[in-house]
C-alpha cells in the first residue's frame, strides 16, 4: 500500500526502546496509567464512544491534523503494540474505516485504539496521538498536534481527563 512501510527490525526495536524509556510505558489491562504522559498533552476519555460517526470523524481529522503537521515526504510512525508496525507518509493513501492488510501482512493500524494500544508519533517523537484501549482514552500530545487537532475537535475528544 503506498505510503506503508513495514519497520525494519533494528528500527522497530529502537521505537519501542524508545517508547518505553520515554514514557515509562508498562502495558496493562487492569493499572492505570500504562505511561507517563508527556507535556503538553490532552487526555480525553473516549468510553461510550465507539459508533462508526464518531471513529469516522476522529479518524478523519487526526489525519488532516498529521498532514498540517507534517512535509511532504515525511513519515511518522504507526504503531501497534505486540503487531507489525510502521513508517506512514499521512500526505499519501491513508486508509480508514475498512480493514485492509499491507503485502499480506497485518491490518494497517487503526488511529482509534480497537483493542491494542495504537500510537501515532513524529519520528522525532516532538507530538503524538497514544490511544489506549483498556482505559479508553486517547492522548494528544505536542504543540503542534494539538494546535492542529483542536482547529477541528473531533466529537469524540470532549471530556478531558487529564492535561500535562
Amino acid at each position: 500500500m503506498s505510503g506503508w512501510t513495514l519497520l525494519e527490525e533494528d528500527e522497530l526495536e529502537m521505537v519501542w526502546s524508545r517508547l518505553y524509556r520515554d514514557f515509562h510505558f508498562k502495558p496493562s489491562t487492569i493499572i492505570y496509567p500504562s505511561y507517563r504522559l508527556p507535556s503538553p498533552s490532552i487526555k480525553y476519555d473516549i468510553s461510550n464512544h465507539y459508533t462508526e460517526e464518531l471513529i469516522r470523524d476522529f479518524e478523519d481529522k487526526s489525519v488532516i491534523a498529521f498532514q498540517q503537521c507534517t512535509q511532504p515526504g515525511e513519515l511518522i510512525y504507526a504503531l501497534d503494540w505486540q503487531h507489525d508496525c510502521y513508517l506512514v507518509e499521512a500526505r499519501l493513501e491513508f486508509p480508514r474505516h475498512v480493514p485492509l492488510r499491507v503485502e499480506n501482512r497485518d491490518w494497517i493500524i487503526s488511529i482509534h485504539p480497537d483493542g491494542d494500544y495504537h500510537f501515532f508519533l513524529a519520528r522525532d517523537f516532538s507530538w503524538g496521538i497514544l490511544g489506549h484501549p483498556w482505559e479508553e482514552t486517547i492522548t494528544i500530545y505536542g504543540e503542534k498536534l494539538i494546535s492542529c487537532l483542536l482547529k477541528d475537535e473531533p466529537h469524540m475528544l470532549h471530556k478531558v481527563l487529564q492535561r500535562g
